[in-house]
């Protein structure tokens, strides 16, 4: 009996021994953790405010980050952060104003619901001077989690200054506005540029058809020739100058109708053969595939498309053929120009339809007619592309939506 009491007093012993041990890492382990929490508690880039639910102010790191003395009372939140309106009232919570402040709403959300919240984002005017003289505007961003500390419900609420980000915003949102009233004004500009140029052009190019018409001497007549092919080209980059100031602005119109395609390709045909000298290298040819046929387009536009493509295939063949016509592809018309000109290097055709990009830089043009042409498209809801192969020639297309018995 003696030998178990000696053998139970020593295994107690023991176990004392090993449980004062565990305690006094358990302890130093607590020390430990509270140096570091304390530690992050002071240095974290924002304020940190454990709560209760009267909006009591048990512990911060507010103190050390603005250098302030600790008071003997625990402060409310806003009195702590030098809240206008809880200062004026003189304690937070009790100016008119507190009903509705949103960070008060979002605490007590907490307490009721548990749930944490962040990303609150709040315009204060807090007192930067002790007799209220002095104040300042600043944004906040707010977050706030649910604790228990020995029980009771506590919120550790995150207060972050963000004035300096929102100030940055501010001005980027004024610089984007300013910048978007330049781009109208530069619109408006080049609209009304183009409108004041067109009248005297128009007025160049007609008397000098009616010169022609006049019989003259050879040489006079090719003077005046080129007079009106300049004025021609001229009044064709005015138009295309004031449709994309139209475009950039949002207001350039679309009118539908019935429109009989052979006619629109067949009037193209002439017209551009009617501006080729004589005897020219270069042969322009619709392809009738269909004896008539109508789909609901603007007409206007589509010639405009067509138009610009048969320009650019003219403007880069110096012999051969362009080649244009028109397929009814299930759902889709398809239109397409095809030359025999010199092709277009790969590495280049994915800038073709950017704005003020030329395909030639020796070539007549200002590179907007073929972005024009894909703004076009795009907006009646079609697409353009282009197939090409240096040394052998390009065909651009583009489709338009239709129906399939049109």
């Amino acid at each position: 009996m003696q030998l178990l009491y000696v053998i139970g007093t020593g295994v107690l012993a023991a176990f004392c021994v090993l449980l004062a041990v565990r305690i006094c890492y358990q302890r130093r382990y607590i020390r430990t953790s509270d140096r570091i929490n304390d530690c992050i508690f002071r240095n974290v880039a924002a304020y940190l405010l454990l709560i209760d639910p009267d909006f009591n102010v048990l512990q911060t790191n507010y103190r050390s980050a603005t250098g302030t003395a600790p008071q003997a009372v625990p402060p409310k939140v806003g009195n702590l952060l030098r809240c206008r309106n809880g200062e004026d009232a003189g304690v937070c919570g009790t100016h008119e104003l507190c009903a509705d402040c949103p960070v008060r709403a979002a605490i007590t959300g907490v307490f009721r619901t548990k749930k944490g919240f962040s990303g609150l984002e709040v315009p204060m005017v807090l007192y930067t001077s002790d007799d209220h003289t002095e104040t300042v505007d600043c944004d906040v961003s707010v977050a706030g989690n649910f604790l228990t500390v020995a029980g009771q419900p506590r919120v550790v609420l995150t207060v972050s200054d963000i004035s300096a980000q929102k100030r940055t915003q501010r001005e980027l949102e004024k610089a984007r506005v300013r910048a978007e009233e330049s781009d109208r004004m530069k619109s408006r500009f080049l609209a009304n540029m183009s409108h004041e140029l067109r009248t005297p052009l128009n007025a160049i190019i007609g008397f000098s058809e009616l010169l022609m018409d006049d019989p003259a001497p050879t040489e006079k007549q090719e003077y005046m020739r080129i007079i009106r092919s300049n004025g021609e080209v001229l009044m064709q980059q005015l138009s295309d100058i004031l449709d994309l100031s139209k475009i950039e602005a949002g207001t350039l119109g679309y009118e539908y109708s019935d429109v009989e395609l052979n006619a629109v390709m067949e009037e193209l045909e002439g017209g551009f053969r009617m501006r080729q000298p004589e005897n020219s290298p270069v042969r322009i040819t619709f392809h009738r595939k269909y004896p008539v046929r109508y789909i609901r387009t603007d007409r206007k536009r589509l010639i405009q498309v067509i138009a610009n493509l048969l320009s650019n295939a003219v403007k880069f063949t110096s012999e051969g053929s362009v080649d244009f016509g028109f397929e009814i592809r299930g759902g889709e018309l398809y239109v397409y120009v095809a030359d025999t000109g010199a092709g277009i290097p790969e590495e280049h055709r994915g800038q073709l339809f950017q704005r003020f990009v030329k395909a030639g830089s020796f070539r007549q043009g200002i590179g907007i007619g073929l972005a024009i042409s894909k703004s076009i498209v795009e907006t009646m809801g079609g697409r353009i592309g282009v197939e090409s192969r240096p040394g052998k020639g390009s065909t651009f297309w583009f489709t338009l939506p239709c129906k399939p018995e049109q």
